[in-house]
C-alpha cells in the first residue's frame, strides 16, 4: 500500500454560479492519480447550470441558501460526514468551483504531510486558469495594512524559482488539505468571514494553536479567482452592495484586529485607516469612485460593530496555546511591501510609457539564432560614435554650455533673476502667506510658478539655489531635446532635424533668456515644441477626447503660471479658430463640440492659476510680465530680427536667419507656409508689445516689455518651416539644374552658418560675462540684515557707463529673493518724491516722510556720487551710522517702527513688538498706526474686540484706541486660504480628469487577467 493510502480524504466542492469552470473542475477531481475517498458538493442556490452539472457527475449534493458563505458551506458538508474514527488520519480537501487541480495534486499534498504529523493545513502552488505559466500563490500572508501578501512579483512567470515545501502563515482554501480533527477543534472557518481572508484567519489560528501550515509546490492547481476578479456576483451574507473589494478590505481589517496582539491594535488601526484613505485617493485619480468608496466603507462597517472584534478575540484566546508572536516571522517587513509596491508602480508606468511589442520575445530569440556567439564583437570606435549627428550635436552643445557657464557654478542671481532662498520652505511661505513683507508690504496673490519651483526643488532635497543652477546649466540641452522631439515628426532626416534643434537651443531668444535670468522664457522654450504634438488635431478638435483636452489644459496652466502671455496667445488663437469654425457653417452639434473644447483650453488654465490670473484683469500689465525683476527688452527693430534685446542678449550685428526663413516659407506651397503664418503672427505680436512700456513688480517707472515668450513661438515656427523646406527641397535640388531655389537655399545656409559661428563665438567670450552669474555680491551689508524686517531705503546707481540712473527701493532687512519681486507693491508716490528730493538736496522734510512710513535707515551702495553723499550729510533728520566699502548708512531720526502709538497729547512711541500675531499693551487712549500698505485684512484686537480701522494722512492703516489694554495685530488670511482651497480643488479635478481611467475588474478581459 502506498503511503498516501493511509489517509482518508474527503473532497468538498463548493459551487456558486460556476458552470463556466465546473466541467474542468469535476474532470480534474475525477482524474486524480490518488483519488479522494469521498466527494461531496455544496451548491449555494446557483442561478445557472451548476446543480445539473454536479448531479450529472453523480456527486452527492447539499443545497444551501444563496447568501451562504464559503465557510458555512464547508461546515454543512463536514456535518454530513461520518463521525471521525480515532486512530485514523482524516483530511478535508477543499475545492472551489473555479479551481482545477492537476492529476497529481492530491498525491503530492499527501506526500508532503506524510512525515509531518504537526501539519494542520497544506496547500498547492496556484497557477493561472488561462495563462498556466503565471504563478498566483505558493503560500500567503497578510501585510500590516491588510493587503494580501504572496511575496511574488506582478504577473510573475513560473520557472520553478519558488519550488519546494515552505513553512507559511497560511494557504488559499482553493485546493487546501486540512486535517479534520484540527478543523473541528478550531471551530472551522469564522462565520464572520463568509468570503475572502477566511484562509489567512484559519492559518493564523492554527499557528497560534501550535500547529504547522505548509505549501508544497509539487502539487499544482489552476485557479480562475472568479469572485475576486468580479467574474460572478458576490451574494454571501454581509457582502454590502455585492461588492467584492469592500468585503475583502473589511475582512482583511477584521483578521488583523481579531488576531493581533492587544498592544498592536492602535497602530494597526492607524495603518488600516491611512492605507484605506491612500488607496481611495488612488482609485479616485483612476476615476473609480466605487472602489474608493469600498475602501472607506470597509473600515467604517467594521468600526460601527466593535462587538464583533471583541467577541472574536475572546474566542481566539480560548484556542491559543502559544504566543501570538509566533506569526511575526510570517508577516512581511515594511521594506518588502515598499519594494514590491514600487516595482508594481514602475511596471504600470513602463506599460504606459513604453508599451512592449507583441512579438518582442520572438524577435529576440530569432536574432539569437542567427547570431554566431563565437565571433568577437567589434571594438568601440570613437570615430563611429562621433559620426552620429545627435551625439556630436549634444556633445558640442555641452561643451559650449560649460564654457559659456564658467561663471555660473554656484548660487545664481543677476539680471531678472534674483537670489534664491536657501530652502523650499521659504518659497512655500511666500506662496501661502496672505501678507508679503516686501517694500511697504502687499497682499498680492502669489503666482503659481512659485509653487512649481518649490515642488521641483524637492528633487534636490529642497535646495532651491541648486535647482536654479542645475536648471540654467541643463536648459540648453533640454531645449534642444524638446525641439528635436518635435522636429523629427516633420522629417526623418537626422542631418536636418539635429542641426535645426541645435540652432533652436542657440537661438537669440534662448541665449538672451539664459544670460538675463528669464525663467519663464526658458520654460516656454522647453514646453513650446510639445504643444503642437499634444494637440495635433486642432482643426478637428471635436475628435480629440476630453482626457487629452484636460491634459493639454494642465500643460498650458504650467506655462501660464510662469507668464500670462500664454493666456493672451490662447485668447487670440482660440478666438480666430471659433470665427473660422463659424465661417465653415458646420452642423450645430459639431460647432458646439468645437467651441466647448476650445473654450476649455482657455478657461481651465486661467482658473488653475487663479487668483493671480484674476488680479491681472485689474492690473493688465501683469499679463506681460515675467518672473523676477522687470528689466527692459530691446527695440522693435531688434525684436524684428528675432532678438528680444535687453541685458545679456546678442549684439545687433549677430543677425539670425529667423525673419528670412519666415519670409521664404510664406511663398512655399508646402506645410512650411502654415508654420510661417504662425511665426509671422508671433513676430508681429512681439514687435507690437515691444513698443509698450509697463510698470510692474514694484517699479515706479515704465520699462519696455520683454517679449521673449512671443519670440519663442516665432523662432520655433521658423525652425519648423526651415526643416520642412529643406526636407522637401533636397530632392528637388538634386534632380534639377541650378536656378533660384539653389541660390536661396545657399543664401539661407550661408546666413545660418555665419549666425552659428558668431553666436557661439560671442557666447563663449563676451556672453560668459552676462548678468546672471554665481555668488554675486549682495546689495545689503551684513550689519543691516541683522535687524529682521527693518525697512531700509536703498539707493544705488544702475545702468551702463554712458547711461546711469539712480534706483531706489525699500528693503526689509535683507536682499530681495526669488518670488518677492512678483508680489511687490507699487511705489508710494510720497516716498518717491522724498527720495528724489533727498538726492537733489531739497529734501528738508524727507526724514519726516521716511519716519512716517516706518523707514529706519537710508543706505547708499557704493559706487555712488560723492556729491549726493555730502548732500545727505548736510540735511537734517539723518544721522550717519557707518561708512564702509559696501556703502554709507544713515539712521532716520525720530520715532519710527512698524507699530506706532500716538497718545491723546500727540506723543508718538514705538510699541515693543511689531510681529503679526504678537501681543503688546497700550497705556491709554490714542491711535495706532501700522506702517504697512493699507489693506482691509489688517486688524487689531483689544480685549476681545476689533478696533475701528481707517486711513491716516499717508494712507496707512490706523486704529482708534479708547482704553488701555493688551492689543494683538493680525492680518486676516481667510481670503487667501479660500483661494488656495479653490486652487487645490481645481488642480485635483484637472489631474483626475487628465489621468488615464482605471477599469473595474469585471471590465478586464480574461486574457489580460491571465
Amino acid at each position: 500500500m502506498a503511503v498516501t493510502d493511509r489517509h482518508v480524504v474527503t473532497a468538498i466542492l463548493v459551487s456558486h454560479d460556476g458552470e463556466i469552470w465546473l466541467p474542468a473542475v469535476v474532470a480534474a477531481i475525477a482524474s486524480q492519480t490518488r483519488p479522494a475517498n469521498q466527494i461531496m458538493a455544496v451548491d449555494t442556490a446557483s442561478n445557472d447550470l451548476s446543480t445539473k452539472l454536479i448531479k450529472a457527475a453523480r456527486i452527492p449534493l447539499i443545497t444551501a441558501d444563496r447568501d451562504c458563505g464559503f465557510g458555512d458551506a464547508v461546515a454543512l458538508a463536514v456535518e454530513k460526514m461520518p463521525k471521525h474514527i480515532e486512530g485514523t488520519s482524516e483530511w478535508i480537501w477543499l475545492i472551489h468551483d473555479d479551481c482545477a487541480p492537476t492529476p497529481t495534486a492530491l498525491e503530492k499534498l499527501l506526500e508532503a504531510i506524510e512525515d509531518r504529523p504537526q501539519v494542520a493545513m497544506v496547500g498547492p502552488k496556484l497557477l493561472g486558469w488561462h495563462d498556466r505559466t503565471h504563478i498566483l500563490e505558493a503560500g500567503i500572508s497578510i501585510a500590516g495594512n491588510g493587503a494580501r501578501w504572496t511575496g511574488l512579483e506582478t504577473e510573475e512567470y513560473d520557472q520553478g524559482q519558488h519550488d519546494g515545501i515552505h513553512d507559511v502563515l497560511s494557504v488559499s482554501t482553493a485546493g487546501a488539505l486540512i486535517r479534520r480533527e484540527i478543523f473541528e477543534e478550531l471551530g472551522g472557518f469564522d462565520s464572520n468571514l463568509s468570503l475572502f481572508r477566511d484562509d489567512i484567519d484559519f492559518g493564523w489560528r492554527a499557528r497560534v494553536a501550535g500547529h504547522t501550515v505548509i505549501a508544497t509546490t509539487a502539487a499544482i492547481a489552476h485557479h480562475a479567482q472568479a469572485s475576486a476578479s468580479e467574474r460572478r456576483s458576490v451574494d454571501v451574507n454581509g457582502a454590502f452592495l455585492h461588492r467584492p473589494l469592500l468585503l475583502d478590505r473589511r475582512n482583511a481589517a477584521y483578521v488583523l484586529l481579531a488576531n493581533s496582539s492587544m498592544w498592536l491594535i492602535p497602530w494597526l488601526s492607524i495603518q488600516l485607516l491611512g492605507s484605506a484613505m491612500a488607496r481611495s485617493i488612488g482609485y479616485l485619480l483612476a476615476k473609480l469612485p466605487g472602489y474608493a468608496a469600498d475602501e472607506l466603507l470597509a473600515v467604517a462597517t467594521l468600526i460601527i460593530k466593535p462587538a464583533e472584534i471583541v467577541k472574536a478575540r475572546k474566542f481566539r484566546k480560548t484556542k491559543r496555546l502559544v504566543s501570538a508572536r509566533v506569526i511575526s516571522s510570517y508577516i512581511p517587513p515594511r521594506w518588502s511591501q515598499i519594494r514590491l509596491s514600487a516595482a508594481r508602480v514602475a511596471e504600470v508606468l513602463r506599460e504606459r510609457l513604453i508599451p512592449a511589442a507583441e512579438n518582442s520575445s520572438a524577435s529576440v530569440l530569432n536574432s539569437l539564432e542567427d547570431e554566431d556567439l563565437l565571433v568577437p564583437t567589434q571594438r568601440f570606435q570613437i570615430s563611429k560614435f562621433l559620426k552620429n549627428p545627435a551625439i556630436f550635436a549634444y556633445l558640442l552643445l555641452v561643451i559650449i554650455t560649460l564654457i559659456q557657464s564658467r561663471n555660473r557654478f554656484g548660487a545664481l542671481n543677476g539680471g531678472a533673476l534674483v537670489a534664491s532662498p536657501s530652502g523650499a520652505r521659504d518659497l512655500w511661505g511666500i506662496y501661502f502667506e496672505s501678507w508679503h513683507q516686501v517694500g511697504m508690504g502687499s497682499s498680492h496673490a502669489s503666482p503659481s510658478w512659485i509653487a512649481v519651483v518649490a515642488l521641483a526643488s524637492t528633487l534636490f532635497l529642497g535646495k532651491v539655489p541648486l535647482l536654479i543652477t542645475v536648471f540654467f546649466l541643463t536648459a540648453p540641452l533640454l531645449i534642444m531635446w524638446s525641439g528635436h522631439t518635435f522636429l523629427r515628426s516633420l522629417s526623418n532626416n537626422r542631418f536636418i532635424t539635429i542641426p535645426a534643434s541645435f540652432l533652436y537651443a542657440l537661438s537669440p531668444v534662448a541665449l538672451a533668456a539664459l544670460n538675463s535670468g528669464r525663467l519663464a522664457t526658458l520654460v516656454a522654450l522647453i514646453i513650446a515644441p510639445h504643444i503642437p504634438m499634444v494637440l495635433n488635431s486642432w482643426k478637428h478638435i471635436e475628435l480629440v477626447n476630453w482626457r487629452r483636452i484636460y491634459g493639454f489644459s494642465i500643460l498650458l496652466a504650467v506655462l501660464a503660471s510662469f507668464t500670462l502671455i500664454t493666456t493672451i496667445v490662447s485668447l487670440a488663437v482660440i478666438g480666430l479658430a471659433i470665427v473660422s469654425d463659424y465661417d465653415q457653417k458646420l452642423e450645430k452639434a459639431a460647432f458646439l463640440a468645437r467651441i466647448y473644447k476650445r473654450l476649455m483650453l482657455l478657461i481651465f488654465p486661467f482658473i488653475l492659476v487663479a487668483p493671480y490670473s484674476f488680479e491681472a484683469l485689474v492690473r493688465p500689465a501683469r499679463a506681460l510680465a515675467e518672473p523676477g525683476l522687470n528689466l527692459a527688452g530691446g527695440s522693435s527693430a531688434l525684436v524684428l530680427s528675432g532678438n528680444p534685446g535687453g541685458a545679456g542678449s546678442l549684439p545687433w550685428w549677430v543677425i539670425s536667419p529667423i525673419l528670412l526663413l519666415l519670409i521664404i516659407a510664406l511663398f512655399s506651397s508646402s506645410k512650411a507656409r502654415s508654420f510661417a503664418q504662425i511665426g509671422v503672427s508671433f513676430m508681429c505680436a512681439a514687435v507690437l508689445f515691444s513698443s509698450i512700456s509697463i510698470t510692474v513688480h514694484g517699479n515706479s517707472s515704465g520699462t519696455k516689455t520683454w517679449v521673449g515668450t512671443l519670440l519663442v513661438g516665432a523662432t520655433l515656427s521658423a525652425v519648423a518651416a526651415g526643416v520642412v523646406i529643406l526636407d522637401r527641397l533636397r530632392t528637388v535640388l538634386i534632380s534639377s539644374n541650378i536656378h533660384y531655389r539653389h541660390i536661396l537655399a545657399a543664401l539661407l545656409l550661408i546666413i545660418t552658418a555665419i549666425y552659428s559661428v558668431l553666436s557661439i563665438g560671442w557666447s563663449i567670450t563676451a556672453g560668459a560675462d552676462s548678468p546672471v552669474q554665481s555668488n554675486m555680491k549682495t546689495v545689503m551689508p551684513a550689519f543691516l540684515t541683522a535687524e529682521a524686517d527693518t525697512k531700509t531705503l536703498v539707493l544705488r546707481e544702475v545702468g551702463s557707463k554712458d547711461s546711469k540712473s539712480i534706483q531706489y527701493y525699500i528693503s526689509r532687512g535683507e536682499d530681495i529673493s526669488l518670488g518677492e519681486p512678483d508680489v511687490a507693491p507699487g511705489q508710494v508716490r510720497e516716498i518717491e518724491i522724498a527720495a528724489q528730493e533727498l538726492i537733489d538736496g531739497s529734501g528738508i522734510g524727507s526724514s519726516q516722510i521716511f519716519s512716517a512710513y516706518g523707514i529706519k535707515y537710508v543706505f547708499v551702495k557704493n559706487p555712488f556720487s560723492r556729491n549726493v553723499i555730502r548732500t545727505i550729510d548736510g540735511l537734517g533728520g539723518f544721522a550717519r551710522t557707518s561708512a564702509t566699502s559696501a556703502g554709507v548708512v544713515w539712521r532716520v531720526t525720530g520715532v519710527t517702527g512698524r507699530i506706532i502709538f500716538t497718545s491723546k497729547d500727540g506723543t508718538r512711541s514705538v510699541l515693543e513688538t511689531g510681529d503679526v500675531g504678537a501681543r503688546t499693551t497700550v497705556n491709554g487712549p490714542g491711535s495706532i498706526t501700522v506702517t504697512e500698505t493699507y489693506d482691509r485684512s489688517w486688524q487689531i484686537l483689544q480685549n476681545g474686540y476689533r478696533l475701528d480701522r481707517a486711513k491716516d494722512e499717508h494712507s496707512l492703516p490706523q486704529f482708534q484706541v479708547k482704553e488701555a489694554g493688551e492689543i494683538s495685530l493680525i492680518h486676516d488670511g481667510t481670503i487667501r486660504r479660500g483661494w488656495l482651497s479653490l486652487q487645490l480643488i481645481a488642480w485635483t479635478v484637472a489631474i483626475v480628469l487628465a489621468a488615464p481611467a482605471g477599469r473595474r475588474k469585471r471590465e478586464i478581459s480574461e486574457k489580460e487577467l491571465a
